[in-house]
């Protein structure tokens, strides 16, 4: 599974983004959020145009971020707690009941729930109380290699 660390605060976030640039305090953060300090600490010395030197800095608890789940094209995401990022065909892993038989089949991801049987999802003959537990985009079709 795929993380990402998120903002509690998301105008703490927006603000930090724009200081420092959202790819070099994602990089500080992910390295600084299991070492031994309390705080993430973020500072830039650059100068500008007309090389004047610019610095910031600002310390924050690591209480302010969380850790959260991003879907991952490659694998298996768990659902409920990501949903696919957009209308489609997927490959879901189905769980019938508290029984542990999963199985796989192919469904369709749709906009609105009038459109589908549960939720967002529709999946032709479902079984009765089955629940999709988690989804992967679909593979490429095989294709065999032609003979010479």
């Amino acid at each position: 599974m795929k993380y990402k660390y998120e903002f509690k605060n998301k105008a703490l976030g927006e603000a930090v983004y724009t200081i420092f640039g959202e790819e070099f305090a994602r990089d500080e953060i992910e390295q600084q959020m299991f070492d031994d300090d309390e705080n993430i600490y973020l500072e830039v010395d650059e100068r500008d145009a007309n090389n004047k030197l610019f610095n910031a800095h600002v310390e924050f608890s690591k209480t302010e971020i969380e850790k959260t789940l991003i879907y991952d094209n490659s694998g298996w995401n768990p659902h409920p707690e990501i949903e696919p990022p957009e209308s489609g065909d997927y490959l879901v892993t189905l769980q019938n009941g508290d029984l542990a038989i999963v199985y796989y089949v192919a469904a369709t991801y749709g906009p609105s729930a009038s459109d589908c049987q549960s939720g967002h999802w529709y999946v032709s003959n479902p079984v009765y109380s089955e629940a999709i537990i988690a989804f992967r985009a679909m593979p490429e079709p095989y294709k065999p290699e032609k003979s010479k």
